[in-house]
């Protein structure tokens, strides 16, 4: 076996584990508690949300001079949704793969890949920030405003190490990438703008699902509620925030008045459209890109 092979196997291991931690008899439950309309709706705003996310990541790319097709970003973004549902927490395993897909495929340095991956970060923490900051009254956008508008400089005394001029390089072309698309002011307000619409999709989604169970629901609440369950996720504790996630979520929707196995099936089917259900449609979209490939290159 050569090592894509075993990455490969490795990989399909940890998906395996993954699935065999939902509680598949919960799940089914919950769902047939919805109606069908709701999971359609649902679902069609999720695969909206991911083609969202994917077009942030082409017009942050396009702008900081990297030049690769939305599709081939569709599927740097799939392989890294299924990596980042295997990973602790932070997602750090999705990013990576994302940088060494899109590195193989524009065939750019793995500086340059890295640092598009990092300014898309700091564009979607930024944004998931700033609401956050109009929920709670505090406000997050310094690291924005020191990246994207504040002069850089980083001193040309060359490194003593080898890793350290791999770090150094990192920086560099963040600080180039950043430079080139806080050049059109009009191009970062879009590009921040969408981050945020993506961000706001989310309690959004989370909305429309909480009041068929639960009317009295407020948007506001219903924000804290998604955006606090994220941010716990966010522990590298268990693959993908699992655990974390619903429990937060869960215990929140209780507090607020939800009745408890109403918040069970909230946070259950809330989960599977944002989680597993990309995680599936990742994994589906990759497999049929590579049949259509194969079929390509036997005609």
């Amino acid at each position: 076996m050569n090592k894509k092979q075993i990455l490969a196997a490795v990989i399909a291991v940890l998906l395996l584990v993954a699935l065999l931690q939902i509680d598949h008899e919960s799940l089914l439950y919950s769902i047939r508690q919805i109606p069908l309309w709701l999971v359609a709706l649902m679902l069609g705003l999720q695969i909206a949300t991911q083609l969202l996310i994917n077009l942030q990541w082409y017009v942050i790319a396009r702008l900081s001079g990297t030049k690769i097709t939305f599709l081939n970003m569709f599927l740097a973004n799939c392989q890294g949704n299924i990596i980042d549902s295997i990973t602790p927490g932070v997602k750090f395993g999705g990013e990576v793969t994302r940088a060494v897909k899109i590195s193989q495929t524009i065939n750019c340095t793995g500086e340059q890949a890295a640092a598009l991956v990092a300014v898309q970060k700091i564009f979607s923490l930024s944004a998931m920030l700033t609401i956050i900051s109009f929920v709670i009254g505090m406000p997050f956008l310094a690291l924005l405003l020191l990246l994207f508008f504040a002069p850089i400089r980083i001193k040309q005394k060359p490194p003593r190490f080898s890793w350290m001029k791999r770090v150094r390089g990192f920086f560099i072309e963040v600080k180039n990438q950043a430079g080139k698309i806080r050049k059109n002011k009009l191009a970062l307000a879009m590009v921040f703008l969408l981050s945020l619409f993506i961000w706001f999709l989310y309690p959004v989604k989370m909305y429309i699902l909480a009041i068929q169970f639960y009317p009295a629901a407020d948007f506001i609440n219903i924000s804290v509620v998604t955006f606090s369950s994220y941010i716990v996720a966010m522990i590298p504790i268990f693959p993908g925030g699992l655990g974390g996630f619903e429990g937060t979520m869960s215990g929140l929707l209780v507090a607020m008045g939800v009745v408890i196995s109403d918040a069970a099936v909230i946070t259950v089917f809330f989960r599977f459209v944002t989680f597993w259900f990309v995680m599936l449609f990742s994994l589906k979209f990759k497999v049929c890109h590579k049949i259509l490939q194969k079929l390509r290159l036997r005609g």
